[in-house]
């Protein structure tokens, strides 16, 4: 069931632009970005884990943001099918975990 629209889930929304946003500065070696979400800064993967219900479309300009960040053809594929903010949470995330490998990869080197 997806959650209903808000207040609750504008602000849920609103910090998930900025997660994007965020994560779209984030350079690997730096801990992973934190937005404020609920009175309280948190890692960008807890705010996609908490839109992941939201059956809401996506603004252009954070899909946009997604699709510049996304570079497998399978996860092109699964967002272009779900361009909503439970969609783009799940791509952010498989997103987040990719930069997190990029990093270990490298301080391995």
């Amino acid at each position: 069931m997806s959650e209903p629209s808000g207040s609750n889930s504008l602000e849920l929304r609103i910090a998930f632009h900025n997660a994007v946003i965020r994560f779209q500065d984030w350079t690997t070696g730096v801990a992973e970005p934190r937005v404020k979400l609920r009175g309280r800064f948190c890692g960008i993967s807890e705010v996609c884990q908490a839109v992941a219900n939201i059956a809401d479309p996506l603004p252009e300009n954070i899909l946009s943001i997604l699709y510049q960040e996304t570079h497998k053809g399978d996860d092109m594929l699964a967002l272009k099918a779900d361009e909503t903010y439970r969609g783009g949470s799940w791509q952010l995330l498989r997103l987040i975990a990719d930069r997190k490998r990029q990093h270990e990869r490298k301080s391995r080197s």
